[in-house]
């Protein structure tokens, strides 16, 4: 509550004008007869008890007295109730009507005291605003009584207007107002205020150092507490318990155990008694800091474990991924005590979720029913995670139905319990009803499409967002960002980086390795290494995205000079990032280099290789013509091969036209994995690529009962921000006939030049001229046409392809960028080619 205070009674209030009239503390004096009555005042601790005496002195016809008054309305503040104080404020306003006068200013304190204690602040506030309006001034104890009022009701303005009437009052210099300006500053998140007043004390206690101390930890600044602390110690000020549990809070959000031993062992050596709230603080400091057996046998040690304690513990616990033993502390409760509350229950519906316990977190669920806490928000969004966890779909729903007022947060824990359960389509239906959604309902469901492929829907629903005025932020645009890379639209990515620029949007490690690997991916290493050199700090991820950017590159040697220098900074590799090393050493043909790197993950780097790792390895060596080699090192794993690896042997096999070895691993793929129909396409490719048309035909028939029919290829290109997909023989476009033309142009000028069409990349029994039409519109030749149309002279040009480019487009590719002088960049399914003048960046070997 916002309260203007009069400016004149505290501009004139000065020392002279204080007259004694108006401040006196004593209590009026009582004749010796009421003196009795008088005196069970204090006594009462009820105001019923109160309302007793007040009827015996009222009887006594003692009720008027300033002195019965006084008493009552004191005695009333001391209980703090809300019932009490009302008793007070109409004792004492019935008073004031009946003598005509506007009350003591012992009245006024003791009535802003009771407010301030009882958390009333704005009517502390209120009250001292009618007390400085009547004329009478305030004293030295009337400051800490009212700054608390302002304290409780985070009323600065107010707060620093009676700041001003102290120091008009030259009263700045009282310890017990300082003190409380320092409490009031620091509550209020002004550091720099309490601070100054603060230094400017002449006569600091206890409790100026504590109230500094405490208020630099709530406001997350523990290195100034920790720093406060030692000159407390230095100036010869004794701490007290409240100063040793901020300070052990301090450590504790420094994870500094070393400092919260020392402070621990102080305790002991000091003599300060041990509390429960101090062994609470203790505990958690031990579990944040990584200490837990120091915790637990604190918490084990602890005769008197209250419900704060038990609860720290569990939450402490859940937080650390020590789920069991937090469930293990919640059954104690149950059948020793204390009585588990909502903070106990969140925490072991939070532990169901994270082992998967669907039994206890319904035995849990009813705990909730019977105690009557499914009222608590947090609760039941705590109880729809932990089915959603537990695969239990419809009672996360139903708890969801149940829910008397739905959250953002609600509605957030459902959708998010939908998206891990592979239901996206429900999910994005609950995010359609939402009556209200935030950003990180918008979050989840961007990283849900692209956690599905959705890529072109995730950029859309962010172009949703900004037309919905929602500001995105950095965990908005990772998504974005993946989506952006996979779809490999540069002109998109760009703009990213722009609107990330733009509106101030942190540019994190996680962020910045994403933008890393969406530059690689639409086809910019440049622009992708510009981002890597410019991190503050980078782990194995950040190194994996650029080691990765080169590989797409076909740059190995540099992907290796990477790899060192990620070495010489102590960045300790992973099994993610050899596979881009590996991959890198594939697409630059290094077979040996690519041997040296496998052999020095266990060897060097303690890493087992895996699966992925022997299918990179046969990758490599398939691509170098070393089919046999490759097929010795697949028998040798020492783990079962998969279809993938047999795969990348079947790959191979199209490039050498080894047949015999691409259907003994047609034939191993089949077993392992009778869905992937796609092998068998392959298969009929590689037998069509040697004129084995019999055995096309009795591959093709298998797939014709099977009833799969070949993936076509497709390839996409980006146009003035719109994208542009195109499949073979596409005639579907609204530009087919200048896109036609431009190909029959193309086609002769590279004629022209000496070009001839491989015709074995045509995978059907067609004549000569039937074969050189099909080979003419593939999915990626008809992408560049259009490119070439629809673009400046000069610009460059960007082509994303679903499958592995032939040979003949491979070719067709490079004569184009020499002819027509522009740069062609194809991402296929495996790599990118970068076309310039005449040749390609991967040496003609992908």
């Amino acid at each position: 509550m916002a309260v203007a205070f009069p400016v004149s009674p505290l501009v004139s209030a000065t020392r002279s004008s204080i007259t004694p009239t108006k401040q006196v503390q004593e209590d009026p004096k009582t004749t010796p007869t009421d003196s009795f009555s008088l005196g069970y005042f204090k006594n009462c601790r009820t105001l019923n008890e109160l309302k007793q005496v007040h009827s015996h002195v009222t009887k006594k016809g003692l009720s008027h007295s300033p002195s019965s008054v006084t008493k009552l309305i004191a005695s009333c503040a001391a209980v703090g109730t809300p019932e009490s104080l009302d008793y007070a404020r109409k004792a004492f306003e019935l008073h004031n009507e009946d003598e005509g006068t506007t009350g003591s200013l012992f009245m006024y304190n003791s009535l802003i005291r009771g407010y301030a204690s009882a958390g009333l602040g704005d009517e502390a506030i209120l009250l001292y605003n009618e007390m400085v309006v009547a004329g009478i001034v305030p004293d030295k104890f009337t400051f800490p009584f009212v700054l608390s009022g302002c304290t409780k009701a985070v009323g600065f303005c107010e707060g620093v207007q009676v700041h001003g009437a102290v120091l008009k009052m030259g009263l700045e210099e009282d310890v017990f107002i300082a003190n409380s300006l320092v409490h009031f500053y620091a509550e209020c998140g002004e550091m720099n205020h309490a601070r100054k007043v603060f230094d400017g004390m002449l006569e600091r206690n206890v409790v100026s150092w504590t109230s500094l101390i405490c208020g630099y930890v709530r406001r997350d600044f523990p290195e100034e507490a920790v720093s406060l602390f030692f000159e407390m110690m230095e100036a010869n000020v004794s701490p007290n318990s409240v100063t040793i549990v901020c300070l052990i809070s301090a450590c504790a959000k420094l994870k500094d155990l070393e400092l919260g031993e020392k402070v621990s062992a102080y305790i002991g050596e000091a003599g300060v008694k041990l509390n429960t709230v101090m062994v609470n603080a203790l505990v958690d400091m031990y579990m944040k800091c990584g200490a837990i057996d120091s915790a637990k046998r604190l918490f084990t040690e602890c005769v008197e474990r209250n419900l704060v304690l038990c609860n720290t513990i569990m939450s402490n616990c859940v937080r650390q991924g020590q789920v069991q033993e937090a469930l293990d502390v919640f059954r104690g409760m149950l059948q020793q005590g204390p009585r588990p509350d909502r903070v106990t229950m969140l925490s072991a519906i939070s532990a169901c979720a994270q082992l998967g316990d669907l039994l206890f977190g319904k035995q849990c669920h009813g705990y909730v029913l019977r105690n009557g806490l499914e009222g608590w928000d947090n609760i039941s969004n705590a109880m729809i995670d932990m089915y959603m966890k537990c695969r239990e779909q419809e009672m996360g729903r139903r708890a969801f139905d149940c829910m008397a007022k739905k959250t953002v947060v609600s509605w957030n824990s459902l959708i998010a319990g939908l998206i891990k359960n592979g239901f996206v389509e429900s999910a994005w239906e609950v995010f359609n009803e939402m009556p209200e959604s935030d950003l990180v309902s918008w979050n989840t469901m961007v990283a849900a499409l692209v956690q599905e492929s959705m890529f072109e829907e995730a950029i859309e629903l962010f172009r949703v967002m900004q037309n919905e005025g929602i500001n995105a932020d950095r965990v908005t645009m990772v998504g974005v960002a993946s989506a952006c890379g996979y779809l490999g639209a540069l002109h998109l990515a760009k703009w990213i980086l722009t609107y990330i620029e733009k509106n101030d949007i942190h540019c994190d490690m996680r962020l910045a390795t994403a933008l890393v690997d969406m530059f690689a991916r639409c086809g910019d290493p440049q622009s992708a290494m510009q981002i890597f050199n410019e991190m503050a700090e980078r782990d194995v991820s950040a190194w994996t995205a650029a080691i990765g950017a080169m590989a797409m590159e076909g740059n190995g040697e540099r992907a290796i000079e990477l790899f060192n220098e990620m070495l010489r900074q102590g960045v300790k590799p992973d099994e993610v990032l050899f596979v881009a090393l590996l991959t890198a050493c594939s697409h630059g043909r290094s077979v040996d280099q690519g041997w040296h790197l496998f052999r020095s993950m266990k060897s060097v780097h303690g890493i087992s290789p895996q699966v992925v790792h022997y299918g990179c390895m046969v990758d490599i060596l398939g691509r170098a013509g070393r089919l046999e080699e490759a097929l010795d090192l697949i028998k040798s794993m020492p783990m079962e091969p998969n279809d993938v690896i047999w795969g990348s042997l079947l790959a191979a096999c199209r490039t050498h036209k080894k047949t015999e070895v691409a259907a003994y691993a047609a034939d191993r793929i089949t077993e392992l994995a009778p869905e992937r129909t796609g092998i068998h396409v392959l298969l009929s490719n590689i037998y069509a690529s040697t004129g084995k048309w019999t055995e096309v035909a009795k591959v093709r028939q298998q797939l014709k009962e099977k009833g799969v029919h070949k993936v076509p290829g497709s390839s996409s290109i980006e146009v003035n921000g719109t994208i542009h997909e195109f499949t073979s023989c596409d005639e579907s476009h609204p530009q087919k006939i200048p896109i036609a033309l431009m190909l029959q142009e193309i086609i002769c000028r590279l004629k022209d030049a000496g070009h001839v069409p491989d015709l074995t990349n045509v995978m059907v029994d067609v004549d000569e001229q039937e074969k050189e039409y099909l080979l003419g519109r593939h999915s990626e030749k008809i992408a560049i046409a259009f490119g070439l149309i629809s673009t400046a002279q000069g610009m460059p040009i960007r082509v994303v392809k679903n499958l592995r480019m032939c040979i003949d487009c491979h070719t067709f590719s490079k004569t184009v960028s020499r002819i027509y002088e522009r740069e062609i960049t194809v991402r296929d399914n495996n790599r990118f080619h970068f076309f310039r003048q005449g040749n390609c960046s991967c040496c003609d070997h992908w």
